[in-house]
């Protein structure tokens, strides 16, 4: 091979061969470097273009009075999460406890429209004649009406009254509903006594709950109704703002187009941008005037709320037939508390914002990185907080870990100091394959057999003592760690048997001659030796995991949101998103230069700091792992 290398007495442009060889491999070397550094920097700028224009956001926010206004959306979505929880609760009870009362009263309101509509033409002769004097015709109308409702109610579809097949159990009830609809008297309208009783019964029997449900539904009504009004007088403070903005914008263009310009075109661009009136200063102090004077309802409103949610939570019913039901209400008389605590920081927060009150650039940067919203295209406003990206992308990243690291640590183990030659054949090429499985075909299986195998697996009775279970969401955090722990074993399974490998044999044989077994020696001698590179090795699929897209843009659910973290360890079955996920998700929709499309290019950039943080510490916890061995 030497020779090959050898200096030659020809030259082309003066350099020789190896000189040609060599400057080959350094200026593709070279280029790539310059390619990445251009790739930073684009990155760079880009990312750090946004918090100007997110400071100039924030500011308008503050003076249009938005930023009052968010602190009772929030307040309100808290008490409409409360609301649609009592109602999930109420009727899971309802069903579990009256079905057949609920089945009763459903199907006869199904029933009394299919007569109501096909028995029109009857009703009518039935009213004339009851109006009339002559008994004949009040007989055969009457007559007739009873078989029209004899023949309805022979030929009914069952499907279509008892949609849901509340009756279904209960044959005898759907037969006494026939027969009680035979008695129906369309002009009294008086509803059969046997769906009354049915009515009656569940009535009684959900008193208490109806009664808490009544007070928790009304206990936000003011509250509501304040944000309604709020919101369009914001929204229109914020809209005349747009407007100025674009007029401002508007005459600049025009002012900047008429500089080429000459003669009578020139005049006429001129004129035309007087025409356009720019007002010095926005009158922020007298639109937001209405906001500044609601202060003190938003208090009344707020303690009206606390006052009516808690007698309403302390009239729900304490025993249940409904596992669901019990469920429910634990979580609403759990998330009681916390919720009032942030009633009132956000009171507070309200009642001392003044739209004047100077907008820090460190506030941009704060509301970015520890902001718990992520909202886009919205009507309302913008919100950019990294918050529940960052969380969804570290809770999927452990979830894969648990799975990963384990089994191919064991596995890695296994056929490099277990395994006979055969074994070692059919076990490593078959794990190394899964690197050659795309991430779509993975995504695909999360979704069509993963993840429907979870969700019917946790509706299993025995399996209910487990967080989370049963699963309501098939698409959620826990699909999605799965699919990327199996997509990480390949990595940390082939680093791992490298750094087995580089344990050297007389370590392993002087064990051995020891006396120690084989198990014996691999978990005392050759793993230790090995745990620089194992860890590594970790931290490289931890690497893999983090950076990945496709998985989890198909199988996470793509809800952006906080974990409720009073859920425990249950948080893992919810759907979530990742910094990754929101990149491919909403890229290709953003306009170049955009806001949206800047915070984008941020999240790109704290992912990239992310990766390199992860592989600086791997190369120190080596590099000191390497020395103290």
């Amino acid at each position: 091979m030497a020779k090959h290398f050898q200096r030659k007495g020809q030259r082309l442009l003066g350099l020789d061969k190896q000189s040609w060889i060599k400057g080959f491999f350094g200026s593709n070397a070279g280029l790539s470097i310059v390619v990445l550094f251009l790739i930073c920097l684009f990155l760079m700028i880009e990312a750090f273009r946004f918090f100007p224009a997110h400071h100039e956001l924030l500011k308008v926010n503050r003076q249009s009075g938005q930023e009052f206004v968010d602190h009772i959306i929030d307040e309100a979505d808290g008490y409409q999460e409360f609301v649609s929880y009592t109602n999930q609760a109420y009727f899971a009870e309802y069903d579990e406890r009256f079905e057949k009362e609920r089945g009763i009263k459903d199907s006869w309101g199904a029933l009394l429209g299919e007569i109501e509509d096909n028995g029109e033409d009857q009703i009518e002769v039935l009213e004339e004649a009851r109006d009339g004097d002559d008994p004949a015709v009040l007989e055969k109308a009457e007559a007739e009406w009873k078989a029209f409702l004899a023949e309805l109610t022979s030929e009914v579809d069952r499907a279509e009254i008892d949609s849901f097949n509340r009756l279904e159990e209960y044959p005898e009830a759907w037969n006494d509903l026939l027969k009680s609809a035979l008695t129906y008297d369309p002009i009294e309208e008086e509803t059969p006594a046997f769906v009354a009783d049915a009515i009656k019964t569940q009535e009684e029997g959900m008193k208490s709950f109806t009664e808490a449900k009544t007070e928790i539904t009304a206990s936000g009504r003011a509250l509501k109704d304040l944000r309604a009004k709020l919101v369009k007088i914001t929204a229109q403070i914020a809209e005349d703002v747009e407007l100025d903005k674009s007029a401002a914008d508007r005459k600049a263009a025009i002012l900047e187009g008429a500089k080429v310009l000459e003669g009578e075109a020139r005049e006429a661009a001129l004129a035309e941008a007087e025409k356009i009136v720019i007002r010095d200063e926005f009158p922020y102090a007298e639109r937001v005037k209405p906001l500044s004077e609601s202060k003190e309802n938003h208090e009344k409103a707020a303690a009206e709320l606390r006052e009516k949610l808690t007698t309403g939570i302390a009239k729900l019913p304490t025993k249940f037939q409904s596992d669901k039901a019990a469920e429910l209400v634990a979580k609403i008389r759990n998330g009681r508390e916390p919720y009032l605590k942030n009633l009132d920081r956000s009171v507070q927060k309200a009642s001392e914002w003044q739209f004047d009150e100077k907008v820090g650039f460190l506030q941009s940067i704060a509301k970015f990185f520890f902001g718990s919203k992520w909202v886009t295209n919205s009507s309302w406003t913008e919100v950019y907080g990294l918050g529940p990206l960052f969380t969804g992308s570290i809770m999927i990243s452990l979830i894969a870990l648990f799975v990963a690291v384990p089994l191919s640590i064991g596995a890695a183990i296994y056929v490099n100091r277990l395994a006979t030659r055969r074994e070692q054949t059919l076990i490593k090429p078959s794990i190394e394959m899964i690197q050659a499985i795309p991430s779509i075909v993975l995504g695909f299986f999360g979704i069509m057999v993963l993840g429907e195998v979870l969700q019917d697996l946790s509706q299993r009775p025995f399996l209910s003592w487990i967080p989370g279970f049963p699963i309501q969401d098939r698409l959620n955090a826990l699909n999605a760690g799965l699919l990327l722990g199996l997509m990480a074993v390949p990595t940390i399974f082939t680093l791992c048997e490298d750094a087995l490998n580089n344990v050297p044999r007389a370590f392993s044989e002087a064990s051995l001659a020891l006396g120690a077994s084989k198990l014996q020696t691999v978990i005392r001698v050759v793993v230790p030796s090995a745990i620089s590179g194992i860890l590594a090795a970790v931290l490289l699929g931890l690497g893999r995991v983090i950076g990945e897209t496709m998985v989890v843009l198909l199988v996470a659910g793509n809800r952006i949101a906080m974990p409720a973290w009073g859920d425990g360890v249950s948080i893992i079955t919810q759907p979530t998103h990742t910094m990754t996920g929101i990149i491919a998700q909403e890229m290709p929709e953003v306009g170049a230069g955009t806001l949206h499309y800047r915070a984008l290019f941020l999240v790109g950039l704290v992912l990239f700091s992310i990766s390199l943080m992860i592989n600086v510490g791997a190369q120190k916890i080596i590099k000191r792992l390497g020395h103290a061995s």
